[in-house]
C-alpha cells in the first residue's frame, strides 16, 4: 500500500546519508555491492588475455563457451559498478550544493544525469539505487521538478512509464512507486496537479507513438503497474479526504492511461503498413481536439514519423497545425498586434488550419487548470513550431510555402527587434528564391 511507497522513500534518503540512524553510507555501498558481486559469481579481477568477448577470441576458440560467458560477467559486473560509483559521486555534489545559496542549476545538472541513466540500459541493481536517488531528490527538492518553467517533470514521466512496462516485476514496482510518490508530493505542497496529470497522459501518448520494430513495450505490464498505482491512491488514508480527493485524482488519470492504451494495439497491428498507421494517429490526434495538450503531442508524434518515412512537406503541414493551434490559444489569451489572428492565419497556406480553431462551446478554455501550461503554447514555442515548418518545406521543394510561414515569423522578430534573426531569416529566403 501507500506505507510501501514511503517506506521506499525513505530508503531513498537513507541511500544518501539522510537519516541520523543509518549506517555509514560507505559501508552499505560496499556491502550492497560485495552481495551483489558474489550472487553473480564475479570472475577474478584479473582480465587473462585469451579469446572471448571483445579479445577477438570466437566462441568455439581457446577456451569456447566458458570464457565468454566469464567475460560477459565480468563487464556487466564492471558497467554497474561504474553506474554505482556515478551515483556515488552525484550524492556526494547533491550534499554539497545543497548547503549553497545558489544550488538550483547544479541540482538540476544532477537531475538530468539521473534522467539520462533511467533512460539508458541498466542492470535492475543500478536501476533501484537509480529510483531511491530520484525519490530522494523529489522529496527534497519539488520545485526542481514542478517549476513550470522547466521540463525534467514530463522527461521524467517518460522514464518511468517506460519502467512502469518493464518484464521484470521489482522494476516495475519500483517504478510504480517512484510515479505514485511523485504524483503525491505534487499534490501534497498543492502544486498544479493538473498540469503533472496532464503530463503523465502525454508522456505516454509519445511512448505510444514512438512503437517499432525497433522499439516496443507491454501494454499489459503497464496496465500491472497503473493497477498498483491505482491500489497506492486508494489505501492512501492521509490524502483520501482533502479537497478534489487524491484517489479520485489519481483513478481518473489512470482511466485516461487506460484509453491511450487501447490505441497501442492497433498501432501495433499497422507497424508494417505506414500509410495505415499514419491514418491512425491521424484519427488518433483528431480524437483529441478538444484537448489542445495532448492534440499537440499527437501533432508533434505525426511529424516525427513522416521525417523518418522522408516525408517533409507533410511534416511540415503537422508544423503549421501545431503553430496554428498555438496561436489560437495565444490570441484567446491575449490579443497582440504583431502574432497572428489564430489558426485562420494559416489558413492561405492550408484550407484544414482552421480545424484548429477554438469556436465551439466543448473547446476547454486555456486559463482552465494545467491547460495549455507547457512550453509549446508560449511565444517562443509558436516560432520554433513555424520555424520547423519552413525547414521542412524548403528541404521538400515547397518554396512558396517557405516565404508564406516566414511573413509571420518576421512580424514577431521585429516586434521584438531581434535583428540577428531577421537577418538569418532572409538570408534562407533569398536562398529559397
Amino acid at each position: 500500500g501507500p506505507n510501501n511507497a514511503k517506506e521506499m522513500l525513505s530508503r531513498g534518503s537513507s541511500r544518501k546519508g539522510g537519516g541520523h540512524s543509518s549506517p555509514n553510507p560507505e559501508a552499505r555501498r560496499w556491502n550492497n555491492r560485495h552481495s551483489f558481486a558474489s550472487n553473480r559469481l564475479v570472475p577474478p579481477d584479473t582480465l587473462h588475455t585469451g579469446g572471448g568477448l571483445g579479445r577477438g577470441g570466437p566462441p568455439g576458440g581457446a577456451g569456447g563457451w566458458g570464457d565468454l560467458e566469464e567475460d560477459i560477467l565480468i563487464e556487466a559486473n564492471l558497467c554497474t559498478e561504474v553506474s554505482v560509483v556515478v551515483l556515488d559521486t552525484l550524492a556526494i555534489v547533491e550534499q554539497v550544493v545543497s548547503q549553497c545559496d545558489q544550488s538550483g542549476s547544479l541540482l538540476a545538472s544532477v537531475l538530468r544525469v539521473i534522467l539520462h541513466a533511467l533512460n539508458t540500459q541498466q542492470s535492475t541493481q543500478t536501476l533501484f539505487h537509480l529510483f531511491a536517488m530520484q525519490r530522494s531528490l523529489v522529496s527534497k527538492y519539488p520545485n526542481l521538478l514542478f517549476d513550470e518553467t522547466t521540463e525534467h517533470c514530463a522527461a521524467l514521466c517518460k522514464s518511468l512509464l517506460k519502467h512502469c512496462s518493464s518484464s521484470i516485476s521489482s522494476i516495475r514496482s519500483q517504478s510504480s512507486a517512484s510515479l505514485y510518490l511523485l504524483m503525491r508530493q505534487n499534490f501534497e505542497i498543492g502544486n498544479n496537479f493538473a498540469r503533472v496529470k496532464m503530463q503523465v497522459t502525454m508522456s505516454l501518448s509519445s511512448l505510444v507513438a514512438e512503437i517499432s520494430s525497433n522499439f516496443n513495450f507491454n501494454e499489459e505490464h503497464l496496465r500491472k503497474s497503473l493497477k498498483t498505482i491505482l491500489t497506492y491512491a486508494e489505501k492512501d488514508n492521509e490524502l483520501s479526504d482533502s479537497f478534489n480527493s487524491f484517489p479520485d485524482q489519481v483513478r481518473d488519470m489512470v482511466f485516461n492511461l487506460h484509453m491511450i492504451l487501447s490505441d497501442t494495439v492497433k498501432m501495433k497491428e499497422y507497424l508494417d503498413d505506414p500509410e495505415m498507421h499514419m491514418d491512425l494517429m491521424y484519427r488518433i490526434a483528431k480524437g483529441y481536439q478538444t484537448s489542445p495538450d495532448l492534440r499537440l503531442t499527437w501533432l508533434e508524434n505525426m511529424a516525427n514519423k513522416h521525417i523518418e518515412q522522408n516525408n517533409l512537406v507533410e511534416a511540415g503541414m503537422c508544423a503549421i497545425h501545431s503553430g496554428a493551434l498555438v496561436s489560437e490559444y495565444l490570441h484567446m489569451l491575449e490579443d497582440r498586434k504583431y502574432m497572428p489572428k489564430g489558426a485562420v492565419t494559416f489558413s492561405h497556406l492550408t484550407p484544414n488550419a482552421i480545424n484548429e480553431s477554438a469556436v465551439s462551446d466543448d473547446i476547454v478554455s486555456p486559463d482552465e487548470e494545467g491547460i495549455c501550461t507547457g512550453k509549446n503554447f508560449t511565444e517562443n514555442g509558436l516560432v520554433d513550431f513555424l520555424e520547423q515548418a519552413a525547414e521542412y518545406f524548403d528541404r521538400g521543394g515547397m518554396f512558396e510555402a517557405v516565404n508564406e510561414v516566414y511573413k509571420s515569423v518576421i512580424k514577431i522578430h521585429e516586434a521584438n527587434r531581434d535583428f540577428k534573426k531577421l537577418a538569418e531569416i532572409h538570408k534562407k529566403l533569398y536562398k529559397a528564391f
